[in-house]
């Protein structure tokens, strides 16, 4: 019954063009109930500098202990699925960086990695370079990822097809690859069949009629700007210039990505 509730308030502050007001009423809310906890993970982790409060909201959930905890799992598990290997000096995107909260435990963990990091928000950016060091951090400004071709073993992109119209996922697929180099991986997540409950039933049959759906938000990259992909569309696209090497349904396997689609893909070589 609560499930309903909450779905039945977010089409109803939808509906009404009030959708900001109610994200600023879960900011709030998170902020409150995490104020101590977070107090205390502060305090253990001394050196460690944890984003504002706004910023950690937009981009992960204003948890300190999540965002530490499961950014360095993530690091480790992208690692692996990546195929890199700590002699490799391997050089590394993460796009779609947000805070850092994945990329910036890479120096650590592989040394001998060059890492990047890039993002669409400028402020993000900035705070990230004055606070995380090792990597290095760009704003993306235009279509175009501001890297040169063949230059990444591996992209990470994850919860950032998410947040990207679906009209635009064609392009940033091909950017990736350009950047990319032969027989490099790059790990993706999407809003697959676990997310459809989200969406009422006019949404969700044009999601079936066209492989995909966006709801819309005025700042491009926002986390109320939310876009579902069905997986065999998803796939289809892949083709043109990838091989799948994995795929777990979020559905079935909620503790890959917290219940996102997640493909770990191959660059294919042009021929």
């Amino acid at each position: 019954m609560n499930k309903l509730v909450k779905k039945a308030g977010k089409h109803f502050f939808h509906s009404i063009g009030a959708s900001s007001v109610l994200n600023e009423l879960h900011f709030r809310f998170q902020q409150s109930r995490h104020y101590f906890g977070n107090r205390q993970i502060k305090k253990k982790y001394k050196r460690f500098v944890f984003p504002e409060d706004r910023a950690l909201f937009n981009t992960f959930q204003l948890n300190y202990q999540r965002y530490f905890e499961d950014g360095l799992l993530a690091a480790k598990e992208l690692i692996e699925w990546s195929q890199i290997q700590p002699s490799d000096h391997p050089v590394i995107l993460d796009w779609g960086t947000g805070t850092g909260r994945i990329i910036r435990h890479v120096p650590a963990l592989l040394p001998n990695t060059v890492c990047y990091g890039a993002d669409l928000d400028a402020s993000g950016i900035d705070w990230c370079k004055k606070n995380i060091d090792a990597v290095f951090f760009d704003t993306i400004t235009d279509i175009y990822l501001p890297y040169p071709s063949q230059y990444f073993n591996a992209v990470w992109g994850i919860s950032v097809f998410t947040h990207i119209p679906s009209h635009e996922t064609a392009h940033w697929l091909a950017e990736l690859q350009r950047i990319m180099k032969d027989n490099a991986i790059a790990i993706l997540t999407t809003h697959g069949s676990n997310y459809y409950h989200q969406l009422n039933a006019a949404k969700l049959s044009q999601l079936k009629a066209g492989g995909a759906f966006t709801i819309n938000y005025k700042e491009k990259g926002h986390r109320l700007m939310t876009t579902y992909h069905e997986a065999e569309a998803f796939g289809t696209m892949l083709k043109t210039g990838f091989q799948v090497e994995q795929f777990w349904e979020g559905k079935t396997h909620p503790h890959k990505m917290g219940g996102q689609d997640c493909w770990v893909i191959k660059k294919v070589p042009a021929t």
